[in-house]
C-alpha cells in the first residue's frame, strides 16, 4: 500500500498488521507508558491490586509525582505518600519524583522513539509527536489494563497536515505557531484526529521547540500529533540514551488527509491567547491587558531549557516591573542544571525572577502560586480556561516564554520583539 499516513503505519505496526484503515479498531502493543500522581495509582491502584497481575516491563512504564508536588494541603500530600508507597510496593524502576514533568522526563530518559506507540495518563502526552513517535492520552481506569498487558485499543484517526513554510521571525517561537493554527482550528478543531506537523519552518526550529507544536496539540482536542524525523531528532534521541537503529516512518505522498493547513510564517507576529479560551488568538500588538501581577514561565509546554534561554535574552540587563511576580519553573531537573552552568538562571534571577520547583506547579492548578480573584497572568503554558491557575475571577494570556518576559518587564501584555531589537 502506498496511500498510508504515518500514523496508519504506526498503528498497523503495533497491532501487528500488513495496514490499517481509517476507522478500524485495533489493539496495539504499547512501548512506552506513563502516569503521574494526579492521574495514578491514587486513582487506579484498588483496580489493579483487584487484578492481582504484575506490571507488564516495568522497562518501558514511567512514574511521575509532578502534579501535587510539593503540596499546598493535605490532601495533595495524602496524593503523594499513595503515588511514592504504590511505586515502592510495585518496585517501579523508573519513578520520578520532584524531578520534572512527565512529558519532558518521558523523552529525557530514552523512553520515546520514532515509530512508537506511547500512553500516558495526561492529555499532553501528544508531545511524544516531536519525536515521531504517536502519544495517546487514556484514563487512569484504562491505564490499568495498559499496565497489565502492555496493549490498549484504539480506533485509527483521521490526520489533519498543518504544514509551516519561511523563517520564523526575531521574537517568534514555537508557541507562537501552535496559537496561530490554534486560532483558525478552534479548541476542538481536530477531535479525534492526529496534527502532522511539517514544512521547512520546522528544519531551524530545536526538538525542544517542535515539542511546543505537539504538546498544544491537545489544546485542539487531537487525539494526538505527530512530525517527521531529522538529524536534529536524533541527536536528541542519542543523547538521551537511545542506541541502535532508529527507525523511520513517513506518510506517503498520496495519503488521504482528512484536511490540510499552510502558513507562511515570514511576516508572523508573537501570538497570544487570551482570556479565557487557548483559540482567543491575536498578535501582541492588539492586546491591552492591563496591568498584570503574575508572569509565569513554566509547564510541560513553555519551561524547557530554549524557552527559558529565550526568556534571558529578553530579560538580559532588566528588571520587572514593580508590584508583578515573575514565576521560573523548568520542566526537568536536568534543563535547571543546564540553565544554571550556561548562566541563563542567572539572568532570570538577576532580573527578578522567583526560582520554583521543576514540575507542573500553577499550570495545573496545584501548586503554590494561584491566583487570586481579579488577579492577571501571562504564562507560558498552555490552557488559560477559567479556574485553571487559581481563582474563576482570574485573567490568563498564554503566550511564550520571550513574551512572558517581555510582560513581566512592561507590566502589561507585551512585544518582545523591542527587547531583542536593543
Amino acid at each position: 500500500m502506498s496511500n498510508r499516513t504515518v500514523v496508519q503505519k504506526i498503528l498497523a505496526r503495533a497491532s501487528g498488521k500488513d495496514s490499517v484503515e481509517i476507522g478500524d479498531i485495533i489493539w496495539g502493543k504499547v512501548d512506552a507508558h506513563l502516569m503521574h500522581d494526579n492521574q495514578g495509582p491514587f486513582r487506579m491502584k484498588d483496580d489493579f491490586k483487584k487484578l492481582g497481575l504484575p506490571i507488564w516491563d516495568k522497562s518501558r512504564f514511567l512514574l511521575t509525582a509532578d502534579h501535587h508536588n510539593p503540596p499546598t494541603q493535605d490532601s495533595q500530600t495524602h496524593v503523594l505518600n499513595v503515588t511514592r508507597s504504590w511505586a515502592k510496593e510495585q518496585k517501579v524502576e523508573h519513578f520520578y519524583d520532584a524531578e520534572g514533568i512527565c512529558h519532558i522526563l518521558l523523552a529525557e530518559k530514552g523512553f520515546v522513539q520514532p515509530g512508537f506507540l506511547v500512553t500516558g495518563t495526561d492529555s499532553h502526552t501528544t508531545n511524544a509527536g516531536a519525536l515521531g513517535a504517536l502519544g495517546v492520552a487514556i484514563g487512569p481506569t484504562e491505564s490499568v489494563g495498559v499496565l497489565t498487558t502492555g496493549e490498549v485499543w484504539l480506533r485509527v484517526p483521521e490526520t489533519i497536515r498543518i504544514s509551516f513554510k519561511g523563517e520564523l521571525p526575531e521574537g517568534t517561537w514555537g508557541k507562537d505557531l501552535s496559537l496561530l493554527a490554534l486560532k483558525d482550528l478552534g479548541v476542538d478543531g481536530a477531535d479525534y484526529k492526529v496534527l502532522q506537523f511539517e514544512g521547512d519552518t520546522l528544519n531551524s526550529m530545536s526538538v525542544e521547540d517542535r515539542m511546543t507544536l505537539t504538546n498544544m496539540a491537545a489544546e485542539f482536542s487531537a487525539k494526538s500529533a505527530i512530525m517527521d524525523i531529522d538529524e536534529k531528532t536524533e541527536e536528541y534521541l542519542r543523547k538521551a540514551g537511545v542506541d541502535g537503529d532508529i527507525e523511520i516512518l513517513k506518510s506517503d505522498e498520496n495519503a488521504a488527509y482528512h484536511s490540510s493547513y499552510e502558513y507562511n510564517v515570514n511576516d508572523l507576529t508573537p501570538q497570544v491567547a487570551c482570556p479565557h479560551r487557548m483559540d482567543n488568538v491575536t498578535s501582541v500588538e492588539n492586546v491591552d491587558s492591563g496591568p498584570i501581577q503574575r508572569a509565569h514561565i513554566g509547564s510541560c509546554t513553555g519551561a524547557k531549557l530554549e524557552d527559558l534561554r529565550a526568556a534571558a535574552k529578553v530579560l538580559k540587563g532588566n528588571r520587572i516591573a514593580r508590584g508583578l511576580q515573575l514565576l521560573i519553573a523548568p520542566a526537568s531537573k536536568d534543563i535547571l542544571n543546564n540553565a544554571m552552568e550556561d548562566g541563563t538562571l542567572s539572568v532570570l534571577i538577576e532580573a527578578g525572577g522567583v526560582l520554583m520547583p521543576t514540575t507542573c506547579g500553577i499550570c495545573s492548578g496545584k501548586g503554590p502560586g494561584q491566583l487570586g480573584p481579579g488577579e492577571v497572568c501571562i504564562s507560558s503554558a498552555n490552557r488559560n480556561y477559567k479556574g485553571r491557575m487559581g481563582s474563576e475571577e482570574a485573567s490568563i494570556y498564554l503566550a511564550s516564554a520571550a513574551t512572558v518576559a517581555a510582560s513581566a518587564i512592561e507590566g502589561r501584555v507585551s512585544d518582545p520583539r523591542s527587547f531583542l531589537n536593543e
